[in-house]
């Protein structure tokens, strides 16, 4: 009896352990982890792209080594809410009528489609967030979400967000697109009759003190914690890992407030800091301005920064270091999430992209800010790390792509076959695996678009796809068709900074014709 008892104990540990061992197997060879990066307005100013020549950016650029680099990538709504939710639902803004900051929840197509979390989800796989993702219903998509987004500190007049001392007072929007300064420039405004006076920084979100005494003496800002967060997440999950992962960090850097530790700042003296290129007069033959029926206010941040220094160039430095200052203290967040990855036992078998959601102006075209439809603004950043295909790390793909592209991809890769309807009311995915590019970055058999497909909100007071304004981006032009029927076209082969609209150009008249039949065919 007993040694019958034994000969059946070894039997089931045996089998356990065999089953065991063929989960991580399938896991391994079926299921790899997935680890999204986000960030928010970052466009080319990333050492691996080289959009700025003084970038810093050591851990962006290490992930670059060890991806496949699109380098011909784009936003599909150059504004946050709309490009977010378009991403992670994987449907185009045209295809949902969601062009603006209405909630992506209530809208009738993309609340009965999947978002790319609940997909997973849905497939066997634990679903993690953090940070800046989506601009509403965030914790319940998700089985656990970590750090909710705050954009501040501020400086505070004693009851609301007020204006920075060394921000002109020609400049100041808001808050948020009011602020640029580093964390050791510490507000201090004395009172008078008009106010009561501020001194420090202040953290309106939780409402208390923001603590800044040095860098190595303050409080944390939220992209710190939320990448702190991340890293005991992934410690966490390598202790169990049953079940393959989904994991997304979104931070809110480079958005403005353009607010950072000093130390960043010190990356970029203002004295031998280089202004992007910018063609005096460029915006002449440019027609954005004109779909405006009103001038909204961010479309004034260059005018106001213009007024706000007596020499422009060094207005034009002063914000640029501060943006830059953020984007290298968003690079350092993400070298501690890929550290953590890296010295985890989950680094052999987890999928790794970063995108942005857009990105952004500053100063070319007399623009500062970003939702418009010209290069420096629906160009991003997009990096795609793949253990399987491990051989092309480092290299680049000049197709054009986007982010409606990232939910196929992660689906491909992941070898889920699942629709991503919920019901008949929802949309089907809009884009296309780039997996093709991953394992060929030359000659991928993309089954996609020739075409990068970009659209801004025209008529504010329609979402009829026919009342918007939209650019395609091909290998070598851009072509942009305004809702007021103007259009654009830049020739990317000799004009990288779209000096030149070429759309009037009797010459320019088939290419112009065969791209507008490109975004005809993307808009049916």
């Amino acid at each position: 009896m007993i040694k019958n008892h034994l000969i059946k104990l070894l039997i089931v540990t045996v089998v356990v352990c065999f089953i065991s061992s063929n989960n991580t197997i399938a896991q391994s060879k079926k299921q790899p982890n997935v680890l999204l990066i986000m960030l928010d307005d970052l466009n080319d100013y990333v050492g691996f792209l080289g959009g700025h020549p003084q970038a810093k950016t050591p851990n962006m650029d290490a992930l670059a080594l060890e991806s496949v680099i699109f380098t011909n990538a784009h936003t599909n709504a150059p504004i946050c809410a709309p490009s977010r939710a378009s991403m992670l639902t994987g449907v185009y803004p045209h295809k949902s009528k969601n062009f603006w900051f209405s909630k992506w929840s209530q809208n009738d197509v993309l609340k009965n489609s999947k978002t790319l979390m609940q997909y997973m989800s849905d497939n066997g796989y634990q679903t993690f967030g953090t940070g800046k993702l989506m601009h509403d219903r965030i914790k319940s998509e998700w089985d656990e979400y970590g750090i909710e987004n705050d954009f501040g500190p501020y400086a505070f007049d004693g009851k609301k967000a007020a204006r920075h001392p060394s921000v002109p007072k020609e400049y100041y929007q808001n808050k948020n697109d009011g602020l640029y300064s580093s964390l050791a420039d510490i507000p201090n405004v004395p009172a008078s009759k008009n106010t009561k006076g501020y001194k420090g920084w202040y953290n309106v979100k939780n409402r208390k003190p923001f603590n800044y005494v040095n860098d190595e003496n303050r409080d944390l800002l939220n992209d710190e914690i939320s990448a702190n967060w991340a890293v005991n997440k992934i410690s966490e999950i390598e202790n169990n890992n049953s079940k393959p992962f989904f994991l997304a960090v979104g931070f809110v850097r480079p958005h403005t407030p353009l607010v950072a530790p000093q130390k960043y700042f010190d990356l970029y003296p203002l004295e031998t800091l280089q202004l992007p290129k910018i063609k005096k007069n460029d915006i002449e033959d440019t027609f954005y301005r004109s779909t405006f029926r009103w001038t909204p206010p961010w479309a004034k941040h260059y005018e106001e920064l213009k007024a706000s220094y007596t020499n422009f160039d060094d207005g034009l430095r002063t914000y640029l270091q501060a943006y830059l200052a953020c984007v290298s203290f968003a690079d350092e967040q993400v070298g501690k999430v890929m550290t953590a990855l890296k010295n985890s036992k989950l680094n052999d078998n987890t999928i790794v992209i970063l995108v942005s959601d857009h990105g952004y102006n500053h100063g070319e075209k007399d623009f500062i800010y970003k939702n418009n439809l010209w290069e420096e603004t629906t160009r991003i950043p997009m990096l795609v790390h793949s253990p399987e295909f491990k051989n092309n790390a480092g290299k680049k793909v000049n197709h054009p792509v986007s982010l409606i592209d990232v939910y196929p991809t992660i689906v491909d890769l992941c070898n889920i076959k699942a629709s991503n309807l919920k019901n008949n009311n929802g949309a089907l995915l809009s884009g296309f695996s780039m997996k093709p590019f991953l394992a060929n970055p030359k000659n991928g058999k993309w089954k996609g678009p020739k075409v990068a497909l970009t659209v801004v909100r025209g008529n504010p007071k329609s979402n009829e796809p026919n009342q918007q304004s939209y650019s395609v981006r091909s290998k070598n032009y851009r072509y942009i068709r305004y809702v007021n029927g103007k259009e654009e076209l830049y020739n990317h082969t000799n004009d990288k900074y779209e000096w030149t609209n070429l759309a009037y150009k009797p010459q320019f008249k088939k290419r112009k014709k065969k791209l507008e039949k490109q975004l005809d065919k993307l808009l049916k």
